[in-house]
């Protein structure tokens, strides 16, 4: 009797993930600068919101990892080829923003960071909560996180009463 031994591989876009899943890896930090970008909140910021790595593996269990690998490439060129801010402005614009290979994912990560979708449904619980959005309207996400005791006697920041 002939014994075969099956070899079993892992199909490439598993080995890619399994490459970048780690979070001390250049690609995390690279997402993280290109997402204070997108965004205009620190990095610091947006790691306060307790998401950043939880949102870095959903991206890499959404898309395929060489795509997300491709802009994070392109972005890390970006991100080191600017020296000012209205060069990094410009380059987001030209080379992410009006590229149709990468402007669907540049406003994904935006609508991720400020809503805590992607593709219209919720990563999880905390993603509602900690929406930038809230921050933006200076407000707290309804039946979700209460502004605290007393704070009805408190006039609202914008308010002209």
């Amino acid at each position: 009797m002939i014994r075969r031994q099956v070899i079993v591989t892992p199909n490439f876009n598993e080995m890619i993930i399994q490459k970048i899943f780690n979070v001390d890896d250049y690609y995390y930090d690279v997402f993280m600068a290109i997402s204070e970008s997108l965004t205009g909140f620190s990095v610091n910021e947006l790691q306060s919101t307790g998401l950043a790595e939880t949102y870095y593996t959903h991206i890499l269990h959404q898309i395929e990892a060489v795509t997300f690998t491709e802009f994070l490439n392109i972005s890390k060129d970006i991100l080191e080829n600017s020296t000012t801010q209205n060069q990094l402005n410009n380059a987001i614009s030209s080379d992410i923003l009006a590229n149709p290979a990468t402007q669907d994912i540049a406003n994904s990560i935006i609508t991720l960071w400020y809503l805590g979708t992607w593709e219209g449904s919720y990563v999880n619980d905390l993603s509602y909560k900690e929406g930038l959005v809230w921050n933006v309207m200076q407000a707290h996400p309804p039946g979700a996180k209460q502004p605290g005791f007393k704070s009805w006697g408190v006039k609202p920041v914008n308010s002209n009463s």
